[in-house]
């Protein structure tokens, strides 16, 4: 895995003591140190980094009003002096806030929080059900069944309908741990519990392999 960043801090010996740290974090990748949100907002859109470690207190324009003002930001680490803002920071939906001065030992807990953080997005993805956005894990899917403008995805834990194509989900999904048998139905090849004939078992429901898919499908579930 690896984590882009950017440090922004007006002091100039706190940005070199974090510098210093993401160096020795084998996952970050510093693509860029900043003196102020503002020399940042013109960089943002062509470095787009997944993470900042972002001081607070700093003239003209804020960490604080940096976020609130970037219309995608990326996940943030506060690293400040101030104790005040940290109700203020966690409400921005911030992945750790640091008080300076910073040991490595806290610097890197809140990395390794970071790196469990990313984990989980490479391991999911979203999907709009009703009114909201729900989280869906890979190894949670059973399988995939398309219902003509709408795709039920069956999963271990709950089922979900989405007014989606199957494509448009099997894009998302990882194509080594997902087959497509049938042009209605996709399964998580580590699910099927047997092969007989035509068809798949996943968990006591039997799911037709058509004559166009089976040979892809058939190699891709036993690993061949």
């Amino acid at each position: 895995m690896n984590i882009s960043c950017c440090v922004v801090d007006d002091e100039p010996l706190a940005r070199a003591g974090i510098v210093g740290y993401i160096a020795k974090i084998p996952y970050l990748n510093c693509m860029g140190e900043f003196n102020s949100a503002i020399d940042l907002l013109s960089e943002m859109e062509a470095l787009n980094p997944d993470l900042l470690f972002l001081d607070i207190e700093m003239p003209h324009l804020t960490g604080l009003e940096l976020i609130k003002n970037l219309k995608h930001p990326p996940k943030v680490i506060f690293t400040t002096a101030y104790d005040q803002y940290a109700l203020e920071g966690f409400e921005l939906d911030v992945l750790d806030y640091l008080m300076k001065p910073i040991s490595f030992d806290r610097f890197l807990k809140a990395t390794e929080r970071a790196k469990s953080f990313f984990k989980e997005q490479n391991d999911s993805f979203f999907v709009k059900t009703d009114k909201r956005m729900e989280r869906v894990k890979f190894n949670d899917i059973l399988y995939l069944e398309s219902m003509q403008n709408y795709v039920i995805i069956h999963c271990a834990s709950k089922r979900l309908i989405t007014h989606n194509t199957l494509k448009s989900i099997f894009d998302l999904l990882p194509k080594s741990n997902f087959s497509q048998i049938h042009k209605q139905y996709i399964v998580n090849n580590s699910r099927v519990s047997a092969i007989e004939g035509n068809q798949v078992l996943i968990q006591n429901v039997k799911l037709p392999i058509s004559r166009s898919h089976r040979s892809g499908a058939l190699n891709t579930i036993l690993g061949d």
